[in-house]
């Protein structure tokens, strides 16, 4: 069993616990209020979590934690802990009215459209989408500090979060460097550049993950970093005859 497949099964057994009853009373399907309030949903395989975006913002929301992070900062999440269920997170309507606040203080427009939270909130997104992303390619950029990435998702116009970590020792955890979302064509291609900073160690493992919506399984590439110019030649870099 892969960690992906290990983690989701961790977290089935741990947050279905509860009835669909219980959860009914307490709780809020994420992915249903964050199109609501603007945020495009999805679900980051290397983290067991479920990223929220809008122009200028990110939040990324972990089954089981009361601390979710906003941007590069860390909030107490008001009311109880996120539930995992049926594909989706379930969360409080406490914390739903932190996510409206945090949308309307986000760049760019927010929709108008009142979340109001009752029984019938908890239903899931009525499409589920089910697949898995292929066709992973990353290479890196000549002469530049970045790479480029391309792949595949079952479906058109899907959000595909990439998440690039690195691994830069035995003795040292890996490290998520950077995320960035992109949408997919009505051909279900993606195609985009991401940076690698700040992750530049020469000989380091670079990984980026595509994830997506929950029902989509991610995909991953693994690659050495290496100099943005490491076939090149330059003469400034040569030993003068003189030291030789």
């Amino acid at each position: 069993m892969n960690r992906l497949a290990l983690g989701a099964a961790l977290a089935s057994a741990a947050f279905t616990a509860d009835t669909p009853a219980a959860v009914q009373a307490r709780d809020v399907a994420l992915s249903r209020v964050a199109s609501q309030l603007g945020y495009a949903y999805s679900y980051l395989g290397p983290e067991d979590a479920v990223s929220l975006t809008k122009p200028g913002l990110t939040i990324v929301v972990r089954p089981g934690e009361r601390l979710f992070d906003v941007n590069d900062r860390t909030e107490a999440m008001p009311g109880p802990a996120p539930r995992f269920y049926e594909h989706d997170l379930f969360v409080s309507a406490a914390f739903i009215a932190r996510l409206r606040v945090l949308a309307a203080s986000a760049a760019g427009p927010t929709p108008q459209t009142a979340v109001t939270v009752t029984q019938s909130t908890v239903v899931a997104a009525a499409t589920y989408i089910s697949g898995a992303i292929g066709e992973l390619v990353v290479r890196q950029v000549p002469g530049r500090q970045e790479v480029n990435v391309s792949g595949k998702a079952p479906s058109g116009n899907l959000p595909i979060t990439l998440t690039l970590i690195g691994t830069f020792s035995s003795q040292i955890p890996d490290t998520v460097l950077t995320r960035r979302q992109v949408f997919t064509d009505d051909d279900g291609h993606f195609r985009t550049t991401v940076s690698v900073a700040p992750g530049y160690l020469r000989g380091a493992y670079l990984t980026v993950v595509a994830s997506s919506v929950p029902g989509v399984a991610s995909a991953s590439f693994r690659f050495e970093m290496k100099a943005p110019n490491g076939d090149v030649t330059v003469p400034a870099e040569q030993t003068p005859p003189s030291l030789r």
